[in-house]
């Protein structure tokens, strides 16, 4: 028996390296399928702003946001889509991938236009009595929500046409429809300005590159799976997807209310300019969450391997793990860019934006940091298979973020909605840690292990030299080289002294560009 059982040991540590590659290899590329469109958003926005003006940026930011919105109704049929096919293609099923993708392709399609059809109907609501729109552009208002309702059913589509790429695992086909979609979203808005049109036209070529995204997903499902060609409707499949993707939308509906409903409060209470102040401090912080969500995507089917395998132990210390490289990853960014807040965005957008949103920005960095560990206990919870919980506290928050931000907003403005967004992110972080801790059988107490108190002390002391160093009158050349000198010496105590052996050697693995 002894034999048999080093057998099944070496199986299984030859497992958990394997998924350490993998997990490598899918974080580099997700990462990078999020850092090049950032690039493109930030080389094209000046421009974008200085010719659409703050009242026309704000009101494509407010339709950015409605649309990103409203493309949640799709009651988690993507991520449904994703688990069935996997399954599938595990069993060595292929052959039932064109009555379970059609089913997905077709019920996400008509939610579509369910979606758009209410979009449609509320937008007189929203332009005329809930959105402080100045009157000479409520027409075009109106017919940039009508563009977006019509290309509402186009983004569901590519949802479950998604789903199928990343249940192969193919994530290097997954991006390579998924950059270009993004890019355009901002590279657009320049060329139709430049040829010298307004914004309706840049929300209806938007609009077409989301159709041409869709086609080349389906035809890199059909080069995968040739069974893809014919698509078929299998009624009983309807309530399959939607049964488990109940509490995935409930989470999927509620969480851009916490996410974004910020400036609806702000062109409600304050004006649709200050949304476009408010919108690049937002979208500066929150792109520090790309190392985050590419690791969390990840993350997932780790966490989801480990609990079918009943091993709760390695999946705690995963946890511990995760959240302490985060710390140190995203540590030392979110103190250099509350540090640099300032002159960041007054090369970027001028001296008129840095004016009115850098302390939003300030703000937002702490609550990004909360944020970012967060997506650690998320996925660790929908992957032991409770999707519930995360639903759960997201429709608690809700009302409390509500009720905070009218309060914050009517009071400070955009640093009150700054404010209450990086509340609610902390209170989401610690709620979610706590269930995870107790669904492992695991004491918050195990936070006070000495690597980690070390690791935020290391930080707690960067962040003091940052606060001297904001009172020198040095240049800002000065200022940038003594931040790398103390962001390159904060990693290399931390390397030497907070990580062990294990992660230092998972680390290399992240980084290591996979062969």
């Amino acid at each position: 028996m002894q034999p048999t059982h080093a057998t099944e040991e070496q199986k299984q540590r030859r497992t958990v390296e394997i998924s350490g590659h993998v997990l490598a290899r899918n974080t580099l590329i997700n990462l990078f399928g999020r850092v090049l469109p950032m690039l493109v958003a930030v080389a094209a926005m000046p421009y974008v702003v200085h010719h659409l003006g703050p009242d026309r940026f704000g009101l494509l930011s407010l339709a950015w946001v409605v649309t990103g919105y409203f493309a949640l109704f799709d009651l988690g049929i993507g991520p449904a889509t994703t688990k069935f096919v996997a399954e599938a293609l595990g069993r060595g099923e292929v052959e039932t991938l064109p009555e379970l993708v059609g089913t997905a392709l077709a019920t996400q399609t008509c939610m579509g236009l369910v979606a758009g059809l209410l979009l449609a109907a509320a937008t007189p609501l929203l332009v005329h009595r809930v959105l402080k729109i100045p009157p000479g552009l409520q027409g075009e208002a109106e017919v940039v929500f009508w563009v977006m309702a019509a290309g509402l059913p186009l983004g569901f589509a590519a949802g479950s046409l998604g789903g199928v790429l990343a249940a192969a695992q193919r994530f290097d086909l997954f991006n390579a429809v998924a950059v270009p979609s993004s890019a355009l979203t901002y590279l657009l808005p320049v060329v139709v300005l430049a040829l010298g049109f307004g914004l309706p036209l840049i929300v209806l070529f938007l609009v077409l590159a989301r159709a041409a995204s869709v086609l080349a997903s389906y035809w890199l499902c059909v080069r995968l799976f040739g069974h893809l060609r014919r698509l078929r409707l299998e009624k009983c499949m309807v309530r399959r997807l939607l049964r488990f993707g109940g509490w995935v939308a409930v989470s999927g509906i509620v969480s851009p209310l916490l996410d974004y409903f910020d400036r609806f409060f702000i062109g409600a209470i304050v004006s649709v300019a200050a949304i476009g102040f408010y919108t690049p401090a937002y979208t500066i912080a929150t792109r520090i969450t790309l190392l985050p969500s590419s690791l969390a995507a990840t993350l997932f089917p780790a966490f989801s391997s480990f609990a079918a395998r009943g091993d709760a132990q390695y999946a705690g210390r995963l946890l511990w793990r995760s959240l302490k490289l985060l710390l140190l990853l995203v540590g030392p960014c979110i103190l250099a860019l509350a540090f640099f807040a300032r002159p960041l965005l007054k090369i970027w957008l001028g001296s008129q934006f840095a004016a009115g949103a850098t302390v939003p920005l300030q703000i937002l960095a702490v609550g990004v940091l909360f944020n970012s560990l967060a997506y650690v206990p998320y996925n660790l919870l929908y992957g032991i298979g409770r999707p519930d919980l995360n639903a759960k506290f997201h429709l608690a928050e809700l009302p409390v973020h509500l009720w905070l931000l009218w309060y914050l907003v009517t009071h400070l403005a955009l640093a009150g909605a700054a404010l209450a967004w990086t509340f609610r992110a902390t209170l989401d972080f610690l709620l979610l840690l706590a269930a995870a801790c107790r669904l492992l059988r695991r004491s918050l107490g195990m936070l006070a292990v000495r690597d980690l108190w070390r690791s935020l002390g290391a930080l707690a002391l960067m962040a003091a030299g940052l606060a001297v160093l904001g009172l020198s009158t040095r240049a800002t050349f000065i200022k940038a080289l003594i931040v790398i000198i103390l962001i390159c010496g904060f990693l290399l105590y931390t390397w030497q002294y907070a990580l062990d052996s294990e992660e230092r050697r998972q680390l290399k693995a992240w980084l290591r560009v996979s062969r």
